[in-house]
Parts: structure tokens; sequence; C-alpha cells
């Protein structure tokens, strides 16, 4: 990153966690004394009333939402690691290997072995930050894109786990937060992951209350507007932050990147393709 850049990177196990730690949590001296985003009245902006609201839906679902995301490719064939019985020789079986029998070998029996067949595990990090223009129906047609992709790959037997990243960021000091949102050995649940993946106020409203609460926090200058998203800081590219991000260790070797603008403007086949998952870019 930038020379002497500050770097905070919170993740979180759940979205049931994530919601639970910043509620608790009091602002911190950044935004102590200081009005907060969170709690605006703004539904244009984040569609909804008021930060309770947006923690109903986080903890319940986003159920007006699922239709939307119902409209995707949703049918799932969730694939276990199967065994296979492969071929092989032992003392006793179901049918006599007759070349070992006529050489006088005790393994003259052929039998079935079983084969665990290795799973295929991947983790997606989607980084759905945008900045403060975004029209919010925009998450709603990205989140939509990403549930295709998850329900695209598990029908090919990968087994997906999602982690959706919001970044908030000053020329000093980045702040960074990631949820996981779907395990790799959970099924796909849409209405559970509905809120996370296509409502605004998972970035505007509970997104802001991390950055309001976070205790690493130190630039002074946050409360004036947020910070930036880190497309608009750092890099040319959306491959250039893969790269960084891999480089602080935010981004393990079997987690693919993915961002929002690039999710919103193009097909489920060239997201999987442009993250790389089943061959090389």
């Amino acid at each position: 990153m930038y020379e002497g850049t500050h770097i905070i990177f919170e993740p979180f196990g759940s979205l049931a966690e994530y919601v639970e730690i910043i509620g608790k949590r009091k602002a911190n001296k950044v935004f102590c004394n200081k009005d907060l985003s969170s709690e605006e009245r703004d539904y244009d902006f984040t569609l909804t009333n008021n930060y309770e609201e947006a923690t109903e839906l986080a903890v319940n679902g986003y159920k007006d939402g699922l239709d939307q995301m119902m409209s995707a490719n949703v049918r799932i064939t969730h694939r276990e690691s199967a065994p296979k019985n492969m071929p092989d020789v032992n003392v006793v079986g179901y049918a006599p290997h007759v070349p070992n029998a006529i050489a006088g070998y005790p393994m003259s029996m052929i039998t079935k072995k079983p084969s665990e067949q290795k799973m295929k595990v991947i983790t997606i990090l989607y980084y759905m930050s945008a900045h403060c223009g975004t029209d919010a129906n925009r998450f709603v047609v990205a989140g939509k894109k990403m549930l295709d992709v998850i329900t695209t790959l598990e029908t090919q037997g990968y087994r997906v786990g999602l982690n959706v990243m919001n970044t908030y960021t000053k020329s000093n000091e980045w702040a960074i937060n990631s949820v996981q949102v779907k395990h790799w050995r959970q099924p796909s649940n849409p209405l559970k992951m509905s809120y996370a993946l296509i409502h605004p106020s998972f970035f505007r409203r509970h997104g802001f209350r991390w950055l309001e609460t976070n205790p690493e926090l130190t630039d002074r200058g946050f409360p004036v507007g947020y910070g930036k998203a880190l497309y608009d800081r750092y890099g040319s590219s959306m491959k250039r932050r893969e790269e960084k991000l891999r480089e602080i260790k935010l981004l393990e070797p079997n987690h693919f990147y993915i961002e929002f603008q690039y999710v919103y403007q193009n097909t489920t086949e060239e997201i999987i393709r442009e993250m790389g998952i089943g061959g090389n870019k």
C-alpha cells in the first residue's frame, strides 16, 4: 500500500456476529460527539428508515428483496464429496482375478475399494463498497448476479464460501472489514444472504456503524464523507487492488476476489472467468 498508511482490518465470522458486536460498541474517539450517518433518516440513500430497521433485515433476512434474488438461477445441486468404488484385489471379493489365481497369488479376488474424491473448496471475497452517488438499485442487480455465480459454481461441484468486504479510506488510514455471509460447508440460503448481497444498508448503515465504532480508528477526517472507496484511492485496476490485498494477507490462496462495479457490468460467465476459477485469467 502507500508508505506509512495505517491499515485496519477486522474480519467477522458471520453476519449475526457482525451486527451483534458493532451494536454493542460505543462511538470511537474519531466519531464521539459527531452526527452518525448510520442513524440518519435517509431512505433514498439506504432503503431503510433507520438503523433498527436495517438490523431487523440483517437478522431476519431481506424478504422483500428475496423475490428479486430468486429471479436469478438459484436451483442448487449441493454436492458432497461422494465416494466412488474403485476395482481392487484382495484375499476376498465378489469375483476371481483369473491371472492372479493362475499364478497362485493369495490376492486373487476382485473387490471394490471406496475412493474419496477431493472437494473443490473456494471462498469468494466480494468487495461491494461504492461511492455515495451510486444508485441503490445497482446493489440489487449486482447481488443477484453474485447469487447466480455461487449457484453456477456449486452445480459444477465447487463448495463455495462468500465473504463481503467493505472499505473506508483516507490518505493515511484505510479501514477494512470482511463479513462471512456463507461458509463453504453451508448450502446457499438466499433469504439469509439477501441483506448482505443486495441491500445498500449493509454498507450504508452497518458498514458506517462499524467505522463509527471501530476502536482502532485514528484519522479525524473520517466524519467528513466517511472516506473514499478503495477503487477511488488505490490502483488503476481491479487486478492491481487484488494483488495488494494478497500482499497484505487479506486474501488467502484459495480466495477469489471480485468487485461490485465489475459484477454489475458483466455476466455470470464473465465474472467467473475474471476471478480465474477453474483456469487462468
